[in-house]
C-alpha cells in the first residue's frame, strides 16, 4: 500500500502529487471518503512509483563556485565571489557576489531573487507577443503571477489570472511560450478535451515538439 499524506479542501476532484523528495500528497474534497481515495491511489500505483523513480534520479543543483546553472536552456557556470548582493550573466558565467560566498543557502537565495526578477519582463514578453489574436475574439488579457510551483508549469484561474511557473527559465524559450499559449487556450477551452487541442494546433503547430523540451527535469533545488 502506498503511503500519502491526504489533505482535504473545498474542491470538486482528486488530484494526486509527487514532491520532489518522493511523499506523495493527495488532495482531496471534504467529503471524499476513505475507500474512495485509496481506491484513486491504487490505481495510479504505477504512475506514483515512476514518478518516485524519475525524482530519485534527478541530479541536485548545487549552489557554490563552479556548479553548472541552467539558464534559458544554456548551462552557466556559477563564479562566486564576496562582495555586495550582486547577480550577473557574463558571457557563459552567472557572477554571484554575496557576503557569505561559502554559504550554499546564501547563495542560492541570491540566485533565486535574481531570477524571480528576470522572469516578470521575460513571461509578460511571452504572453504580449502571443495574447493579440485572443484579444481579436474578445478575451481579457489575464494578469500575470509569478510562482514557484511544485507540479505545474502555469494554470489559468477563473478570476483572470495567469499563474506561470519561474522554473520556466531554465529551460528554452520556446518552452515558456508553449507554456503560455497552453495557457490562453483555455480562454476558449478550460478543459484539454478535441476543441483545446485543435485550438493549439492551430495557434502553435509545433506545441508537441516544444513541450518535449519540459519532459526531462533538469534538476532538483
Amino acid at each position: 500500500m502506498t503511503d500519502y499524506e491526504l489533505i482535504r479542501s473545498k474542491r470538486r476532484s482528486l488530484e494526486l502529487r509527487v514532491l520532489d523528495d518522493g511523499r506523495v500528497q493527495v488532495r482531496a474534497p471534504q467529503r471524499a471518503s476513505l475507500r474512495m481515495v485509496q481506491t484513486f491511489v491504487d490505481s495510479r500505483r504505477q504512475w506514483i512509483a515512476d514518478q518516485q523513480q524519475r525524482q530519485a534520479s534527478r541530479p541536485r543543483q548545487g549552489w557554490q563556485d563552479g556548479a553548472a546553472f541552467p539558464f534559458r536552456g544554456q548551462l552557466l557556470i556559477m563564479d562566486v565571489s564576496a562582495g555586495r548582493n550582486a547577480v550577473v550573466v557574463s558571457g557563459g558565467y552567472l557572477q554571484i557576489r554575496v557576503p557569505e560566498p561559502d554559504s550554499e543557502a546564501a547563495v542560492r537565495q541570491a540566485v533565486e531573487n535574481w531570477l524571480r526578477k528576470q522572469a516578470r519582463p521575460l513571461f509578460e514578453d511571452s504572453i504580449a507577443r502571443q495574447f493579440p489574436w485572443f484579444a481579436s475574439q474578445g478575451f481579457s488579457q489575464p494578469v500575470l503571477r509569478v510562482k514557484k510551483m511544485r507540479t505545474r508549469w502555469g494554470s489559468l484561474s477563473a478570476r483572470g489570472y495567469i499563474n506561470l511557473n519561474m522554473a520556466l527559465l531554465h529551460y528554452p524559450p520556446a518552452a515558456l511560450d508553449y507554456v503560455v499559449m497552453h495557457e490562453l487556450c483555455h480562454l476558449q477551452h478550460m478543459d484539454h478535451g478535441p476543441g483545446f487541442h485543435a485550438l493549439m494546433d492551430a495557434r502553435m503547430p509545433d506545441w508537441r515538439q516544444r513541450k518535449q523540451l519540459l519532459d526531462q527535469p533538469l534538476f532538483q533545488p
